[in-house]
């Protein structure tokens, strides 16, 4: 990551960090996306739909 993507990011976000703070911040993102970058995500495995449930009352025996 470079000082002006940092700088698009802060501008992006709304967020002011001193000139001085520039290289320590862009450091701790490429440290910490890093893994981010390095998933294939055409890899991982698509995950089954999340379990839905009704909250409708029970209906009777006779369906009504």
């Amino acid at each position: 990551m470079t000082l002006d993507e940092v700088r698009a990011r802060m501008r992006a976000a709304g967020v002011e960090i001193p000139e001085e703070r520039l290289e320590l911040v862009r450091r701790l993102l490429t440290d910490a996306l890093g893994p981010v970058r390095a998933l294939d995500a055409r890899a991982a495995r698509a995950l089954e739909p999340a379990v839905t449930f009704d909250a409708a009352p029970p209906r009777d025996a006779d369906g009504g």
